[in-house]
């Protein structure tokens, strides 16, 4: 995993912030150079759809690669810990936290922030991976992401994966026969009269799912 893998892999980059902070389009690329002058060295950053940068040694016009050891000492380890202070900056000020693994999860929370301005509250330091959306007037909560072992989904499997579910409220007069149906299991550490956990790995597809957080949202 590269530097700008590692730094950015939770993280969904916002492109006007880019522009805001000084990036400029250039061959349908996103720039931003930093010159360190006192090295002689500029480093060069670029916007893709993802993340990639590298530094030009301005003495020989030619691309210094000594900062991507991990091992590197001294004046290289220097330029390293600039390179890095500089990606950390663009990630603080240009991206939004995904916090999620999978895909659908991310998708999800993408969906929540857009729809409702909501982000995870990460409460319960005993399962530190659930983050749990809430009103802003009451502080109720309506949906829950998080990881959990699916043998702990299901109790018919021995697998002890982790997955990515969603919990939401549902009607209580409903849980029977929607959790006859693929994809929805007995809400896990919330309370299964009245609540849902789904997998977030596309056997539902975005749709429902959104149309299952936002029947959530509306009920509390």
């Amino acid at each position: 995993m590269t530097l700008e893998e590692d730094i950015f892999s939770s993280f969904l980059m916002m492109e006007e912030k880019l522009i805001h902070y000084g990036f400029c389009l250039e061959n349908g690329e996103l720039v931003y150079t930093k010159l360190l002058p006192q090295d002689n060295l500029k480093i060069i950053v670029k916007y893709d759809g993802t993340i990639h940068g590298k530094i030009i040694d301005l003495a020989v016009n030619d691309d210094y690669t000594n900062f991507r050891r991990k091992d590197t000492t001294g004046y290289s380890a220097g330029i390293r810990q600039k390179f890095i202070d500089l990606l950390l900056d663009i990630r603080d000020k240009c991206c939004r936290n995904q916090y999620f693994k999978s895909e659908q999860a991310r998708r999800v929370n993408n969906y929540i922030y857009e729809t409702y301005d909501g982000t995870p509250d990460f409460l319960w330091p005993n399962i530190p991976s659930y983050g749990a959306y809430r009103l802003a007037d009451s502080k109720k909560w309506y949906a829950i992401i998080g990881s959990v072992p699916f043998y702990k989904l299901d109790h018919s499997s021995n697998s002890r994966q982790e997955v990515e579910v969603i919990n939401v409220k549902v009607d209580s007069d409903k849980i029977k026969d929607i959790l006859a149906q693929k994809g929805y299991y007995p809400a896990f550490h919330m309370n299964k009269k009245c609540w849902v956990s789904i997998i977030l790995d596309d056997t539902l597809g975005d749709s429902e799912i959104q149309k299952l957080v936002d029947a959530s949202h509306a009920s509390v």
